[in-house]
Parts: C-alpha cells; sequence; structure tokens
C-alpha cells in the first residue's frame, strides 16, 4: 500500500483552507483537492507493506502539541498550487524526528528540503484574473492546532484520489 506520514487538521482548519481554495477555483483550473485530504505531508514512504513496523515506530514519538500558522499560497512545478505555512521550528523538528525513525528502519526516504505546505490543486493553470493576494486573504486566520501525527493511505478509488488515516498518535 501507498503510505505516508501527514498533519491532519481539525474542522475549522480544514473549512477554511477548502474556502480559499473555493475561491481559486473561480479563477483558476486544475484538479482541486478535496475537504477531507487536506493534510500537511510529514514524510512520504511510498509503496509498503511494514505498516505495522511504521506504527511502531510513530508510537515512540514523543512531541509537544504546538500550532502552524498558514501565510501564502504558491506553485510548484509540475502544477501544485499550495498554502504554506509560517516558519515553524516546532513542525521542522517534527518532521525530522519522523524522517529519522523512519529512515532507522531501512525506508528509502527522499532527502529533500521540507517545505510544508497544503496542496491545493494539482495540475492548476491560473486564468488573466488569478491573483494570489485573494487567496491570501481567505487563509485560516487562527493558527492551526497540531496535536497528533498521522499514518495515511492513499488511494486511487473510480479516478478520485482518496487519502484514510490508518493510524495516529497523540502528541502530549
Amino acid at each position: 500500500m501507498r503510505l505516508f506520514t501527514a498533519v491532519c487538521f481539525d474542522d475549522e482548519t480544514k473549512n477554511a483552507l477548502f474556502e480559499a481554495e473555493k475561491t481559486a477555483e473561480i479563477c483558476a483550473e486544475g484538479k482541486f483537492t478535496s475537504k477531507e485530504n487536506l493534510h500537511l505531508t510529514l514524510v512520504f514512504i511510498g509503496e509498503t507493506e511494514r505498516e505495522n513496523e511504521i506504527k511502531s515506530a510513530l508510537s515512540e514519538i514523543e512531541f509537544k502539541k504546538f500550532s502552524i500558522e498558514f501565510f501564502k499560497t504558491g506553485t510548484f512545478e509540475k502544477g501544485i498550487f499550495w498554502a504554506g505555512t509560517k516558519e515553524n521550528k516546532e513542525l521542522e523538528n517534527l518532521q525530522k524526528t519522523v524522517f529519522e525513525k523512519l529512515q532507522n528502519l531501512g525506508f528509502e526516504l527522499e532527502e529533500r528540503e521540507f517545505v510544508p505546505h497544503i496542496t491545493l490543486a494539482r495540475k492548476f493553470k491560473p486564468k488573466k484574473d488569478f491573483s494570489f493576494e485573494k487567496i491570501e486573504k481567505n487563509l485560516p486566520e487562527k493558527p492551526a492546532p497540531v496535536n497528533r501525527i498521522s499514518l495515511m493511505k492513499s488511494e486511487n478509488i473510480e479516478g478520485k484520489l482518496r487519502y484514510t488515516e490508518i493510524f495516529s498518535k497523540e502528541l502530549f
């Protein structure tokens, strides 16, 4: 199965992110992320059947709860439209901890700079009247709580991408 670790959001944060996404959808084309799929990826694992080992490793992580703030939008190559977070040392340290735990289990993980973001759309193409600033005004104003880390399964069901939380570790 295709797995990754993530920060999943509460309904209030998801609703606010989805509102920003709907604003973007008015003045752009693309495959927009469904509200239930909105998350922040910590570490992409890929195809594996070692789910129990990952759960065990995540269970060992001791980390305090914290919050993140959103502040900008942008695009990556390959047409990814995203909402970014303000710099956050706790988030960076959490990602590093999860990465190292998984790497110590022998998983071959991509070693690239961690750029915390929420994917709002793929195959994104802005129209002439598109404005990043307009979208950014609709990003969540309230900091989003980070209360747990999740192990997520990624599936394509009848042409729709679906992310399912299969395990979570509460932060203290």
